[in-house]
């Protein structure tokens, strides 16, 4: 719920900072005042159209923050842990700053956003009734989620999504398959033709790794063989003098000596394990002279060979070293032409018993939504009709769904429906014209609705236009009711309403010395009572008036 709102030099608004609490707050003021000022700060920080009017003038910008207490509101705080958001403490801020030039910043938790999350956000955390742009209540599928609500069947609507989901995913999987299939016969004599080539070629795995090594040998057999000689001939087969022998003469002079000095014997070692690697080198190159090549038939045939390996990779435009693996791949493909008859037959079988299990649960969904919107349009018709609009009836209207196949929302549109008069016809609550009569329509709504709706916070404008006396008195005490499962804000211009508040907030318009001021402030009880009998009295208000004050605030219950 909203626990605190600062606002600075907003239109007429100088400096304000105000705390609410649960229950039902009222908001009062003389007719001009202004009463709705708090109302359009509120908007404006949770992303309403802004404008370099509403910065005051001589000022910079305009900031407004709103604290939220957050920790009972789980969906609030998953939103915010989904944007990185989230601050380890059950309050969340939103701040915005518009500036004289008309532009605007936005923040969450301390972190610059867009307008569009702080929207979304929004919509999560307070419900504002009023103005048309601002009532989620008249879109669609914020009426279809009120009726699942209330009809407490999130089980059957969780089991439609999720087979509308498998559906469609089945279903796309089949209409690929099928435009696969179209081509399946050219595809399959291309890819036998591409194979055919591959295969009479009889590629090996790493083949054409193992080529290229062996003509890298061929092609300098010579060079290697010259180089081999002088090698052996250097470390052993040299008479006058080799590395071999050098060794052995230094190993002798070593040991003749070894007794003297200690360190003496680690040398030695050294010197023999020389001599243990240049014979084994000695010999590793005696039998590679024994298994070298040099037979220019084979060099002729390996070059051969490694450019028909060039020639076929260049025609599928991969490396050679890539050619078997792509001979896998295309075998692959064209055994799974060869099977996609079967698997299409077993994807339409799966599709087929997600339809008869869609159908099943779309038919319970639509039954119990049936059963749940009649009785909840009887409760709403009920309300209303208290609410000074005798001939009123409200209907929750259920429709087939058009247009859209296997819906993850059902088989019926969920529309709510009003007619104000006996001779009006039943028409769509987003076509209501009256501002006064929507408000308490909303109202009527939310009272039926109250144990499942889940937005905390709800405001009130124009509940009370049209409407006095007794009315208002129900008006009033049926926003107080809202108040013990809500945070309740209603602006309101009669007394009978704003005697069943459990806060008052009074609006006041100022002006010293040609300067306009609008201040905002929380009413202790006594201040309750008199601002309750500036309301039934006027001007001058007598002691008869202010009696009648206390009466209407001490005999709420």
């Amino acid at each position: 719920m909203l626990i605190q709102v600062n606002i600075s030099h907003l239109i007429t608004l100088h400096q304000v900072s105000l705390e609410f609490s649960g229950g039902t707050t009222v908001l009062t003021g003389e007719t001009g005042t202004g009463k709705s000022i708090l109302i359009d700060a509120i908007e404006l920080a949770l992303g309403a159209r802004a404008s370099e009017h509403v910065v005051r003038p001589g000022q910079e910008k305009a900031d407004i923050s709103l604290c939220f207490d957050i920790s009972q509101l789980p969906t609030a705080v998953a939103w915010l842990k989904q944007y990185d958001l989230h601050q380890e403490t059950a309050e969340c801020i939103i701040r915005r700053t518009i500036s004289k030039d008309g532009r605007s910043r936005s923040y969450i938790n301390g972190m610059p956003t867009t307008l569009q999350p702080l929207r979304e956000l929004s919509e999560l955390l307070i419900d504002i009734h009023g103005q048309h742009e601002n009532q989620t209540l008249l879109k669609s599928e914020k009426q279809r989620e009120m009726l699942d609500d209330f009809a407490s069947h999130l089980a059957l609507t969780d089991k439609v999504a999720v087979l509308a989901q498998e559906w469609r995913a089945l279903n796309q999987d089949i209409l690929s398959l099928q435009e696969v299939t179209k081509e399946r016969a050219a595809r399959s004599e291309f890819l036998a033709f591409q194979l055919g080539e591959l295969e009479a070629l009889t590629i090996t795995p790493d083949e054409f790794q193992t080529l290229d090594q062996e003509h890298k040998q061929l092609a300098h057999a010579g060079e290697l063989l010259q180089n081999i000689n002088l090698t052996l001939n250097c470390l052993t087969e040299n008479e006058e003098q080799n590395a071999l022998g050098l060794l052995h003469q230094a190993l002798q002079a070593l040991e003749t000596v070894q007794t003297v000095d200690p360190k003496i014997s680690a040398w030695i070692e050294n010197i023999k394990t020389s001599i243990i690697h240049v014979s084994e080198t000695e010999s590793d190159l005696q039998h590679y002279l024994t298994t070298v090549d040099l037979d220019p038939e084979r060099l002729n045939w390996v070059e051969t060979r490694i450019g028909i390996l060039f020639d076929l990779a260049r025609k599928h435009k991969i490396s050679p070293n890539e050619l078997y693996e792509y001979q896998q791949k295309l075998t692959g493909e064209l055994q799974a032409l060869a099977t996609s008859d079967e698997r299409l037959k077993q994807l339409t079988e799966q599709r087929n018993a997600i339809e008869k299990n869609y159908q099943e649960a779309a038919k319970k969904l639509s039954q119990s939504r049936l059963k749940a919107s009649k009785k909840l349009s009887a409760e709403i018709t009920a309300t209303i009709r208290e609410l000074a609009l005798p001939h009123a009836e409200f209907q929750v209207a259920l429709s087939p769904e058009s247009g859209t196949t296997f819906s993850p929302h059902g088989l019926e549109k969920i529309t709510f429906e009003i007619k104000t008069n006996p001779d009006q016809s039943m028409q769509p609550l987003a076509k209501i014209a009256s501002g006064g009569e929507l408000s308490r329509i909303s109202l009527a709504i939310h009272m039926a609705t109250a144990e499942q709706h889940t937005i905390p916070t709800l405001i009130f404008d124009e509940v009370d236009v049209g409407i006095s006396g007794g009315t208002a008195e129900i008006v009033g005490k049926l926003l107080r009711r809202l108040g013990k499962t809500h945070q309740v804000f209603c602006i309101t211009h009669l007394a009978q309403v704003a005697a069943q508040g459990h806060h008052h907030v009074r609006v006041e318009k100022v002006t010293e010395k040609q300067i306009t001021q609008t201040k905002i402030e929380l009413l202790s009880a006594s201040e309750k009572i008199n601002e309750v009998a500036r309301m039934l009295g006027g001007v001058a208000i007598t002691q008869k008036t202010l009696a009648h004050a206390r009466e209407m605030v001490e005999s709420v219950e």
